[in-house]
C-alpha cells in the first residue's frame, strides 16, 4: 500500500492514493482534519464498513448507520491516543440489538485493521444502539 503526500507550504498537506483519490490534512485542522482527527475517522470508517457488511451477511442490513468517535490523548509526547470511545447507531427493520452488538464486537475483535494497527495499550470502549426510523422519514 502506498500513498503520496505534498506539503502546501503552510499548515496543510494533500494526501493522494494511487487511484487519484485525495484528502487534505491540516496540522491546524483549519482546511482539513488534523492527522489525529483523520485517524479517528479512519477507525470509525473501518468499523462502520465492517458492521454494515456483517449485518448484511446476517440478513439484517441497516437502513442507516451513523455514530461518533472520541479520543483522549496523552499529555506528553508522543501524544498518541490513550483512550478511544466509539458509539454506533443503526436503524432499520431488520436490525436487532443482539445482531448489531455481534457485528460491532466482530469488527472490534477480529476485522478492523485500523483498530489493530493502534498501540496495544490504547483502551477502547464501544456502544451500539438502534434508533427506529420515524414513519415517512427517509432512512438516510
Amino acid at each position: 500500500m502506498e500513498i503520496g503526500i505534498e506539503w502546501d507550504g503552510g499548515t496543510g498537506y494533500q494526501v493522494t492514493t494511487p487511484s487519484g483519490a485525495g484528502m487534505a490534512l491540516d496540522s491546524d485542522a483549519v482546511a482539513g482534519p488534523s492527522p489525529m482527527q483523520a485517524l479517528l475517522g479512519a477507525l470509525a470508517g473501518c468499523m462502520a464498513i465492517d458492521i454494515v457488511l456483517i449485518l448484511q451477511r446476517m440478513r439484517a442490513a441497516p437502513e442507516r448507520l451513523g455514530g461518533r468517535v472520541a479520543g483522549a490523548r496523552r499529555d506528553e509526547h508522543p501524544r498518541r491516543f490513550r483512550r478511544i470511545t466509539l458509539e454506533f447507531v443503526a436503524s432499520g427493520d431488520a436490525v436487532t440489538q443482539d445482531r448489531l452488538d455481534r457485528a460491532v464486537r466482530l469488527s472490534f475483535e477480529k476485522y478492523c485493521s485500523v483498530l489493530h494497527s493502534l498501540n496495544r495499550d490504547t483502551k477502547f470502549d464501544w456502544s451500539a444502539a438502534i434508533q427506529p426510523v420515524a414513519a415517512g422519514e427517509p432512512a438516510t
